[in-house]
């Protein structure tokens, strides 16, 4: 299966983070098309990342994920920690499509069908 990621999707969908120092980050848009606000915070966690987007304590928040490669559990509705996605939106370094037999959906489409954006390509090491 060819990566829906690659090189002219990503180019196509430029994205990017404005700190308020005025520092930015580029990327690329792997969520929903949209503009938010919030606070950016971060989460060393290898796993669990539809569990941190669906728990209230993150809503108003940005999360950056440390781990590099995220997506590839996908989204199952058992792992929900709420019955939406709570955080404002997501960073990370790369997504990938899922290869586990729960996924019900890919974080992606989970992500647009909840309207939250997420940026890919930057470095959250």
């Amino acid at each position: 299966m060819r990566n829906q990621y690659n090189w002219q999707t990503q180019r196509r969908r430029e994205a990017f983070l404005a700190l308020q120092d005025g520092t930015i980050f580029r990327g690329y848009s792997v969520g929903a098309p949209a503009d938010i606000l919030g606070e950016v915070v971060f989460n060393t966690g290898m796993t669990g990342y539809q569990e941190i987007l669906s728990d209230p304590s993150y809503t108003g928040q940005l999360v950056a994920l440390t781990c590099p490669e995220i997506g590839n559990y996908g989204m199952a509705a058992e792992d929900m920690e709420s019955a939406c996605l709570r955080a404002n939106g997501l960073i990370l370094h790369e997504m990938n499509e899922p290869s586990n037999w729960r996924a019900a959906d890919t974080l992606a489409g989970a992500l647009r069908a909840g309207g939250m954006p997420a940026l890919a390509g930057v470095d959250t090491r």
